[in-house]
């Protein structure tokens, strides 16, 4: 009798815990799915932020070219502006002296 009542007994749990089983089974399944989702998210986060570093140093990379591009055609303009300007003041002193 002490057998029959244990494997009733066991019986009546496993009915009663399959569908437990299965829901759980059915939830690691939509975790797995998750974890999978928020690890690609992760690596295309990281890959964003390393773009948006890259695309950070090249900013400031070209910014400093083009300032340096333009301070160096101010610079030739300027002095060609002060060699002009130096030949009309020539040209003016002549005139006053004669």
């Amino acid at each position: 009798m002490d057998t029959d009542l244990k494997e009733l007994l066991r019986s009546v749990l496993r009915e009663e815990l399959a569908p437990i089983n299965q829901r759980l089974d059915g939830m690691d399944k939509r975790f797995d799915g998750i974890e999978q989702r928020l690890d690609k998210i992760e690596s295309d986060v990281q890959e964003l932020k390393a773009g948006q570093a890259e695309l950070q140093k090249n900013i400031v990379g070209n910014l400093g070219n083009f300032t340096e591009k333009i301070a160096h055609q101010v610079e030739d303009r300027t002095g060609a502006l002060n060699k002009r300007v130096f030949e009309v003041e020539t040209v003016i002193q002549r005139l006053t002296n004669q």
